[in-house]
């Protein structure tokens, strides 16, 4: 199966690594800490997009990630779930089934986004394993496995 990108114009917030997946991320200790998913930069009401054919497993809304949509979809043998957070508007509905490129939702400013500059304002982005997993990288994998590159430098356009 063909995995399509969640935004039209699909680049990691300000080509960073500290905005992609693992122990990327540094507290206030110097300490590594991990970070779930990928940022992409995208201003409030971008479209997002279904990035495989599949279903809305869940709707919800958290402190950190906002509102949050995840899209249940067959990879290889597995479900997995993509994650779309920080939305400010969620279009499509638990249950429904949805295709490749369906818009689903709209990037925001929700849960820790909230008031970020135009620069940092972003769709936070995660492949997981259970729809909805605790904090660290249990439940998740590198939307790396999933998509082949990571678009640090140069956008990749869908």
């Amino acid at each position: 199966m063909s995995i399509g990108w969640p935004l039209k114009h699909n680049r990691i917030r300000r080509g960073s690594v500290s905005n992609t997946f693992g122990m990327v991320r540094h507290g206030a200790d110097g300490k590594p800490r991990a970070h779930q998913g990928w940022d992409f930069e995208a201003p409030v009401r971008t479209p997002c997009f279904a990035i495989a054919d599949g279903a809305v497993a869940m709707t919800y809304f958290s402190k950190d990630y906002g509102n949050v949509a995840v899209l249940s979809f067959q990879q290889d043998d597995s479900v997995l779930f993509a994650a779309y957070a920080h939305l400010s508007a969620i279009e499509a509905k638990t249950g429904q089934r949805v295709t490749k490129g369906q818009r689903i939702g709209l990037t925001g400013d929700t849960g820790n986004a909230k008031g970020m500059p135009v620069p940092d304002q972003h769709l936070h982005f995660e492949i997981r394993t259970d729809p909805r997993p605790g904090l660290g990288l249990s439940g998740r994998v590198s939307p790396l496995e999933i998509f082949r590159q990571v678009p640090l430098d140069k956008a990749v356009e869908a």
